[in-house]
């Protein structure tokens, strides 16, 4: 049965920035909220499609799809990925549509993005949705360290992006041994993915913190989202970069 409550909302759009240390733009994850017709409420992707059926979360999709054909050209001309975290669900619904495959597929600055809490994400590659998902789409892990499931996926290169899980990375340089942590970590995982990500960065001493590490990018509070009408502002170098580093 559909959710009546859905109609009562719009999706908002707004892309969150990763940088390079030398503050080049490498990628924008696409936020998708909803928004209220007549209250003023916004309500986070992943609460309201948490209440709503198949149909529902297929429009969803189908405007996510849109936004990003809409800026396409920007994405390749810039080399910058547009990255659209999904679900097991809606993994599932892409993956049996052969329109939405094909279509989906066309998008060569796609990538798709999913987190530890994916059903029998411990398996790996012997998880057929998981493994099938790797095979046809870059993917990113956007909470690797979040403590949800042992990290099979990762050794069995699935990833192309690894994102350290924010909250993880911020109690890690709190630590006196945080060196050694970051060290332990990127040692470990940079060989499995072609960028590791470090985010939660929301603080300057946290950029000082991690400079020394061979992180690929940094996302955070440090550089805000911003709706799809400034999309293009995001090349421009943000503050607290100097002479093209942080």
């Amino acid at each position: 049965m559909k959710n009546p409550v859905f109609a009562d909302y719009f999706i908002h759009t707004a892309f969150n920035p990763v940088y390079a240390f030398n503050g080049q733009l490498l990628a924008v994850d696409l936020l998708s909220s909803f928004l209220h017709r007549s209250l003023n409420v916004a309500v986070p992707q992943d609460i309201l499609l948490a209440q709503v059926d198949s149909e529902q979360r297929l429009q969803t999709l189908q405007k996510q799809i849109s936004v990003i054909e809409s800026h396409h050209d920007f994405f390749l001309q810039n080399n910058i990925a547009v990255i659209l975290s999904i679900d097991h669900e809606i993994a599932q619904l892409l993956l049996s549509s052969d329109f939405l495959l094909h279509k989906l597929r066309s998008f060569s600055a796609l990538e798709l993005s999913i987190g530890e809490n994916f059903p029998d994400f411990k398996s790996g590659k012997d998880n057929a949705l998981l493994s099938t998902l790797s095979n046809n789409f870059k993917l990113t892990l956007h909470n690797f360290g979040s403590g949800k499931a042992p990290a099979k996926a990762v050794y069995d290169n699935l990833f192309t992006r690894i994102k350290l899980d924010k909250y993880f990375l911020q109690q890690t340089l709190k630590r006196a041994s945080y060196s050694a942590v970051l060290n332990a970590i990127t040692a470990q995982i940079s060989d499995h993915c072609q960028q590791l990500i470090a985010q939660g960065m929301d603080e300057v001493n946290m950029l000082e913190k991690i400079t020394p590490f061979p992180f690929s990018g940094l996302q955070g509070a440090l550089f805000p989202p911003v709706p799809e009408s400034e999309l293009t502002t995001l090349t421009e170098t943000p503050d607290g970069f100097s002479d093209g580093q942080c």
